[in-house]
């Protein structure tokens, strides 16, 4: 009876030194670090004034988030949109100096503790950032430019090619105004090089110039040197080609057309009651009977044409030439408030004016 007595004690001082520790294993859970699980945003296709960003953020819940983005002047806060789910749009004003590359950054915070991590995905869609990097893209540059050949320049001698310059990119070489292109391999970093066998129909001598290209993240730097034997330094570049945009163009031309409108069946009704009544006044006997249907059927005509007029309507077709060098009319139902020569760019079968 006594160890019963002794057994029962231990027990309920175990009970309460369990319940005792409960709170503070709770507060324990609810003081541990936050964490960010996801941090997207919908890709735009341009980061112009007017645009909207959109960012979401997956984490611990019961937090608040901030976003701060290289060239936006103030954070911005995303709101608990459910459990651990945090969202926000920011529109792009006038005075924001956004770039493709700018960093933006999402701060979790939960009570005391706190969690940042950096948006991995580019805020443009591919292609736009292809375009916009290729933009941001240092010019490349050639330093250096050699050929050499093995004595004459008949068919079956060989002429060498090298070029230095920018590393990580593509070279070529062409001597005949582009029917022949040597491409040039990056044998070491900033290193090209190639080689070319004369064929007998070449027309091709000491004299003839050799046009170098080197082009690297969408840019191109060009040199021209003879085919002697010899090398060339301090080579200027030229500008780079722009890459055309497929989707932008501009407006060449703004029609109003007037369309004839469906007819239903009333204005034929109607005018083959007309005409009926009318056809019935002329003629006498059989006569007046054709009469009477030759002038419901003319009738019947002439009333759905009628009504074709009154229920025309109006289209305006706007026809852009784009930049790829394509053309494209699309129609309206009503004015779209597009001029001839303006900037648009083609989203989905919409036009948008572009700066």
């Amino acid at each position: 009876e006594v160890d019963m007595m002794l057994f029962r004690n231990f027990c309920t001082s175990l009970v309460l030194a369990v319940a005792g520790l409960l709170p503070f294993a709770g507060a324990q859970a609810q003081t541990g670090a936050p964490v960010i699980r996801s941090f997207t945003a919908d890709q735009v296709p341009e980061l112009a004034p007017g645009t909207e960003l959109v960012f979401r953020v997956s984490g611990s819940p019961g937090g608040s988030v901030q976003l701060d983005i290289d060239g936006v002047a103030s954070p911005l806060g995303l709101s608990e949109t459910g459990s651990g789910t945090y969202a926000g749009a920011y529109t792009i004003s006038i005075r924001d100096k956004i770039r493709p590359d700018s960093r933006v950054l999402a701060t979790l915070r939960v009570g005391s503790g706190q969690v940042s991590t950096t948006l991995g995905q580019s805020l443009l869609t591919e292609a736009a950032q292809a375009r916009a990097m290729a933009a941001l893209a240092p010019q490349p540059q050639l330093t250096r430019i050699e050929t050499r050949n093995s004595g004459a320049f008949s068919g079956g001698n060989e002429l060498r090619f090298t070029a230095q310059g920018t590393a990580g990119g593509s070279a070529q070489v062409t001597f005949d105004g582009g029917k022949t292109v040597i491409p040039l391999s990056e044998a070491s970093p900033g290193r090209y090089s190639g080689s070319y066998t004369i064929k007998t129909r070449d027309r091709v001598d000491a004299a003839t110039q050799a046009q170098f290209s080197l082009t690297v993240g969408g840019r191109t730097v060009q040199a021209i040197k003879p085919l002697a034997s010899g090398a060339v330094a301090a080579v200027a570049p030229v500008e780079p080609t722009p890459v055309a945009c497929a989707a932008c163009g501009v407006v060449v031309s703004v029609n109003k057309v007037k369309v004839k409108g469906k007819p239903n069946y009333v204005g034929a009704i109607a005018g083959g009651v007309a005409g009926a009544a009318l056809g019935n006044q002329i003629g006498k006997g059989d006569g007046r009977t054709l009469a009477t249907v030759l002038g419901g059927v003319g009738g019947a005509f002439a009333g759905r044409e009628v009504e074709k007029q009154v229920r025309s309507d109006t289209r305006y077709d706007v026809a852009v030439r784009f930049e790829d060098g394509s053309s494209r009319t699309l129609s309206y139902a009503s004015d779209p408030g597009l001029a001839v020569g303006a900037k648009v760019r083609l989203e989905g079968d919409q036009l948008r004016v572009r700066e």
